[in-house]
């Protein structure tokens, strides 16, 4: 069996991050497959995917890393190379086990979805679960 739902999302200007894992976890209840997989498919390419703890000193980390790609350095890319290149960082999808109804992440594992774009942008995330 295969669910799929889409999941929408403002991000902001810049370098920002909103956590989707309540969102993606909705759509796996909704799913009502108990074993299998899910993936979660980002159709972008100046934001990203990451699964990791969501504590916000680490936060702060990941946006200061991401920063070391410097926005006023000249690229070849017209307007917002600095955009794409900290996208390529991360990943455009994830996926993780479904096991019992439940998504089988760490305790401290969350979805995040990065925005590294000029400008504010509404976001579709692709949510596929697949099993029985």
């Amino acid at each position: 069996m295969i669910h799929r739902g889409v999941l929408e999302f403002s991000t902001k200007e810049g370098i920002s991050f909103i956590d989707i894992t309540k969102e993606v976890l909705s759509v796996i209840a909704k799913s009502r497959i108990r074993e299998g997989t899910c993936n979660v498919f980002l159709p972008a390419t100046t934001a990203g995917l990451l699964l990791n703890e969501k504590d916000r000193m680490l936060l702060e980390d990941f946006k200061k890393m991401f920063m070391l790609i410097d926005e006023n350095k000249i690229y070849h890319h017209p307007s917002n190379a600095f955009s794409h290149l900290r996208a390529s960082m991360l990943r455009s999808d994830v996926t993780f086990p479904i096991a019992d109804g439940k998504a089988v992440l760490g305790t401290w594992q969350s979805i995040i979805l990065w925005e590294f774009d000029v400008e504010p942008r509404k976001r579709s995330v692709v949510v596929t679960v697949t099993g029985e």
